[in-house]
């Protein structure tokens, strides 16, 4: 999660000595200013910054542990204490800034240093540099952002791909080629109920100053086509551009090669690279915005009809008595990596029975067990009949049958990657009337 503390951001507010309401020292105290916490306001932004997305949220106060500290620029601590204490205190006077000499006011979720790594430990803060502050006038506080110092990392396992673990396996995740700052997210199998837990604590890792790597190792025992044939693999992945602020919720996932077997692949969100078994590849990923390696276009991606029917337009299902013939050829030049399905319906009935089969989002290259039941309705191509292919013939001639006893309009969103990372999305309508 990234918090927002809404403190007050430095502005000069020059206030004539006479209408002051601070008694300025006199004698030794003379050039002394005044740096103001009476209008002190702290905010907490539940908001969460993923790769990818970002999230507003609001802002509720914060508790009076917040650390506030004040420091010269000889390294002289003024002031060090609670939120709580420094609205007490309701300012603090400071020697008048001289040859270009400012304060640093550094705002802290705990008083302790950033630990370089723990688990559900998040330290938010900000740092407000170059505060000047002139004899007899008060510096008063507006407002400055404090977020996430960290980067956060959470580990996770799709179903196919616990299915295949056969031994307690670990993955581990290491910062900057830093041992000391490096946790290891277990994964657990229980041999007699072939349960699999896995570690569900975010990590978080602090980011320092010329430190951009994070590198994830999985290491365990696997039987990767569930013929009984256990081997110990080891995979490893190294993202660069690494910052505080952001979150890597990073997801192994079972995937099928063009020649029908498994293998491992990472997933961070909707983006996914594909990885080989057994020996160690770095690949790199931007954390915020946009890819700059990303490729430019859809990779020359289409579905065209090779029946009569123009697919652009919503399909009308016909009566059982007119056979149903609906074809299409999938053009993917740079061969598929990822084909998945996103169905949705105005009945009611057709959305439940989606459910049964697995639900409404399919993944046609690597799909579920459960998914598979999905094909009996509308026949898809799927697995290695589609795994790094650059024509897929799809004949859905025989959904016409099951289709028919849902009336309605029912859309399939076909969202379509190729091995070099162009996207495609293409819609396909069919309307089944009341006959």
């Amino acid at each position: 999660m990234k918090r927002i503390f809404t403190l007050l951001m430095l502005s000069l507010a020059v206030v004539a000595c006479n209408k002051d309401k601070y008694e300025y020292p006199s004698g030794d105290k003379q050039g002394f200013g005044t740096l103001s916490f009476a209008n002190l306001y702290v905010g907490v932004d539940e908001s969460v910054e993923e790769i990818g997305t970002r999230a507003a949220g609001t802002v509720s106060d914060a508790d009076d542990t917040y650390n506030i500290t004040v420091t010269g620029a000889d390294g002289t601590v003024y002031f060090d204490d609670s939120y709580g204490k420094a609205k007490l205190a309701g300012g603090i006077s400071l020697p008048e800034s001289k040859d270009g000499q400012t304060y640093t006011l550094t705002a802290r979720s705990t008083k302790a240093e950033v630990p370089a790594t723990g688990w559900d430990n998040p330290v938010y803060g900000a740092t407000e540099k170059n505060i000047s502050v002139t004899a007899g006038e008060e510096t008063t506080i507006t407002e400055i952002v404090c977020a996430l110092l960290q980067h956060k990392v959470t580990v996770d396992y799709n179903d196919d791909f616990k299915a295949m673990v056969r031994g307690n396996s670990t993955t581990k995740v290491t910062y900057n080629n830093d041992s000391g700052s490096e946790l290891s997210f277990a994964l657990n199998y229980d041999a007699a109920t072939k349960r699999v837990t896995r570690e569900e604590r975010a990590g978080y890792f602090n980011v320092v100053e010329g430190g951009t790597t994070l590198e994830v190792t999985f290491s365990g025992k696997m039987d990767l086509n569930g013929n009984g044939e256990e081997k110990v693999y080891r995979m490893t992945k190294a993202f660069t551009d690494v910052t505080a602020q952001s979150w890597r919720h990073i997801t192994f996932i079972k995937k099928v090669d063009e020649e029908g077997n498994a293998t491992f692949d990472i997933q961070i969100n909707d983006y996914v690279e594909d990885l080989p078994l057994e020996e160690v590849t770095n690949a790199e990923e931007s954390t915020l915005g946009a890819d700059p390696n990303a490729p430019i276009g859809d990779g020359g991606i289409e579905l065209i009809s090779t029946c009569e029917y123009d697919i652009t337009q919503p399909i009308t299902i016909p009566a059982i008595s007119t056979p149903l013939v609906l074809t299409m050829d999938a053009v993917v030049p740079n061969g598929v990596r990822s084909f998945t399905v996103d169905i949705s319906s105005d009945n009611a009935d057709f959305m439940g029975a989606l459910d049964v089969v697995g639900g409404a989002h399919v993944d046609l290259v690597n799909p579920s067990e459960l998914a598979m039941g999905i094909f009996d309705i509308v026949p898809f191509p799927h697995g290695a009949e589609l795994a790094g292919k650059t024509v897929v013939p799809f004949d859905l001639s025989a959904a016409q049958s099951p289709i028919l006893a849902f009336k309605g309009n029912h859309t399939f969103k076909m969202n379509v990657q190729d091995k070099e990372g162009c996207k495609k999305e293409v819609i396909v309508v069919m309307h089944v009337p009341t006959y």
